[in-house]
């Protein structure tokens, strides 16, 4: 089934957006967006505030290979007493049936407004008739576990008036739960996203009179001092109709659209990156290098993690498990033991060799004794512990710190920038607020991190950012507006992990956001397969190095060869073949199409203990009037099919190993 907008879509979509913003009439709207102001609410206050409209169509460029035009929207409301403007910018597609805003509250009055609480950009009723089934499609969050964005259903029953309540954790948006959702009711429904990079929460309560959805930050209660401004987390709601399979792969064509960065004016492409550990020397990390390029092995960037900056005493062992690269943390000039002429040298040497340049930094948290704790104590909050949050709403903290690592993109010949954040920010914030400013602390870091981010990409046009945060914790509709996730959890930092958890961090993140990496620490077949994206990170060659291994280099450069061959359907649609699975005894398998090109892949797992030697399933979105060339890259064979066999008799697939793995390949021959 295509997963091309219908014209019912479109009209729910337009009809909801007119609805809600009223294309007749302000006092008329049913506004999406709930608070209280003093001791009264929204609902009845914005009655009597006055209202004003405006609207802009524009082409933002090209989009799937059209011209998109956009509609915004803007709807404010003013309380004539107080001055408090309450701002709505409102954005929708001709390409999809979405609709997406931000809200700001702006004091314009010459007095400290009353309070503002319990503000919630996303407060609406949803009609749903009593006998239609309701159900929560969501997923968990990124908490260094086996079981990170695992799929999750909840079934709301009406006779119960059941209530769903999710909430990140900590004060990073996709830590303990993932900030999308699938609202399905009947034969449609609503895929919806809270791009805030904090904590937020959303509410899903079914009565009567349909299902009401609540959606924002945690907690605000707040003042606003006259001139001062606020925004709200970004909504963002698809509307569809029919298959919710269907409905999700519409949702990452929306998202590869209009929410993923592009470096140069190009969509961007996740790297190939080897990873090595900072806390080595210069001439060791370009001998690294050197060293897979003379081997012919097909990496696109060298990546140097966490470990090269301070002034600690050189420890040739370190890694992720010592305390060295920890209590540095706050010291961002490169270590002299190792670096004695900076990282320029590391730079200058991949740009020579034709490789990107992969650094991580972790620019919000100090440790004690610091530079920062030392010399600007006034930037950052806390202590708690050893650690302090550097507080990117102060504006003379947030321009230091933009110019100092902008400096060292620039000087280093950084290509990705890979920030890091390893502590929870949330108790930092909530120290920080005055009982009649709480939440202002957490809305001003998070404004201060999207400036942060958007003038680093500004500067340096064709920059990467790379979204870690304890391995995937800060994946949001804001974040991968500006930055790809390659480090998708920290449960694989351990030595010897299942790669098992490859294959679940795939299958669970795709339906949501369409650009990842995983990571394989194995020279195997099977484990090169489970970590198969649009990027791929590696870590055997570094590790296999230092210890005076021997790595089998036939055997890396054919799983290269295959990750290269492979990575353009995962920008495609996305058909799991086989339910989500965590067990080690099941199988697992999908399909990536590219409706576009008249291509796609398939590619199944045996896990260990599955004893079935044999899957069949049929595949989705292909041309049923079409013939396909079928291949196996394990047997190199191939064969003629039609569409309408591969849909409707499925394929067969056999794997002989536990663990084993099966990818093939179609494509419409011309």
């Amino acid at each position: 089934m295509s997963a091309t907008a219908t014209q019912e879509e479109f009209a729910a979509a337009r009809r909801w957006a007119d609805e809600s913003f009223a294309d007749a009439g302000l006092e008329h709207a049913r506004f999406p967006l709930s608070f209280r102001y003093g001791d009264q609410e929204s609902a009845q206050l914005l009655k009597g505030w006055r209202a004003e409209r405006t609207e802009d169509v524009s082409a933002p460029g090209r989009s799937l290979g059209t011209t998109t035009l956009v509609t915004r929207k803007t709807v404010t409301f003013t309380d004539p007493q107080t001055g408090l403007q309450c701002r709505c910018e409102l954005t929708q597609f001709s390409d999809f049936p979405a609709v997406e805003w931000v809200a700001y509250f702006k004091n314009t009055g010459h007095a400290d407004t009353p309070i503002i609480a319990d503000i919630r950009p996303l407060d609406a009723l949803f009609p749903l008739a009593r006998d239609r089934a309701c159900w929560v499609h969501h997923a968990k969050g990124s908490q260094c576990h086996y079981d990170d964005f695992a799929p999750l259903d909840t079934f709301l029953r009406l006779e119960l008036a059941d209530e769903l309540s999710l909430a990140s954790v900590g004060g990073r948006s996709s830590d303990g739960a993932m900030p999308f959702f699938n609202l399905e009711m009947g034969e449609g429904g609503i895929i919806g996203a809270i791009g805030w990079t904090g904590d937020w929460t959303a509410t899903f309560q079914r009565s009567a009179e349909g299902l009401r959805l609540r959606a924002g930050m945690q907690a605000t209660h707040l003042k606003l001092h006259p001139g001062e401004e606020i925004r709200t987390p970004r909504i963002a709601l698809l509307f569809w109709e029919q298959d919710r399979l269907r409905a999700h792969n519409l949702w990452r064509r929306f998202i590869l659209a209009h929410h993923t960065p592009r470096p140069n004016g190009q969509l961007l492409q996740p790297p190939i990156a080897d990873s090595a550990w900072g806390e080595r020397t210069t001439e060791s990390q370009i001998a690294k290098a050197r060293w897979l390029k003379e081997r012919e092995i097909p990496v696109e960037y060298f990546w140097i993690d966490a470990g090269w900056y301070g002034d600690g005493a050189f420890n040739p062992q370190s890694d992720t498990f010592g305390t060295e690269w920890v209590v540095q943390v706050g010291n961002w000039y490169p270590n002299k033991a190792t670096y004695p002429h900076g990282l320029k040298p590391v730079g200058d040497a991949l740009k020579a060799m034709g490789l990107g340049f992969v650094l991580w930094v972790e620019p919000e948290r100090a440790y004690k004794g610091t530079q920062f704790t030392r010399e600007h104590p006034e930037w950052l909050l806390g202590p708690i512990g050893n650690n302090s949050l550097f507080n990117l709403g102060l504006p003379e903290a947030h321009r230091y710190l933009t110019e100092a690592i902008s400096a060292l993109i620039a000087e280093s010949g950084v290509t990705c920038y890979r920030q890091d954040f390893n502590f929870q920010p949330a108790p930092y914030w909530q120290a920080a607020d005055p009982p009649d400013r709480v939440g202002m602390s957490e809305i001003r870091h998070i404004e201060g991190l999207y400036a942060f981010w958007d003038e680093l990409l500004a500067r340096h046009p064709g920059l990467i950012i790379d979204n870690c945060s304890s391995g995937g914790r800060r994946i949001d509709l804001e974040t991968i507006s500006r930055s790809v996730p390659l480090w998708r959890s920290d449960w694989q930092c351990f030595e010897g992990f299942d790669p098992m958890g490859m294959q679940t961090q795939t299958q669970g993140l795709a339906p949501w956001v369409p650009l990842s990496t995983g990571y394989c620490g194995q020279a195997t077949t099977y484990a090169a397969r489970s970590a198969l994206g649009p990027g791929l990170v590696v870590g055997w060659s570094t590790r296999e190095l230092d210890m005076g291994a021997h790595l089998p280099l036939d055997a890396v450069r054919k799983l290269m060869a295959e990750e290269f061959a492979v990575r353009k359907y995962f920008f495609g649609d996305f058909y799991p073949l086989v339910s989500f699975s965590l067990a080690d005894d099941a199988w697992a398998a999908w399909q990536f199409d590219r409706p576009d090109l008249g291509e796609g892949m398939v590619l199944a797992f045996r896990r260990q203990h599955s004893p079935f030697r044999q899957l069949e399933s049929p595949l989705r979105g292909l041309d049923a009037d079409a013939r396909y060339e079928w291949r196996s890259l394990d047997s190199g064979m191939t064969t003629q099919v039609s569409g309408r066999d591969l849909l409707e008799k499925g394929v067969c697939i056999e794997i002989a190993d536990k663990p084993g793995s099966a990818l093939f390949t179609y494509k419409r021959p011309g």
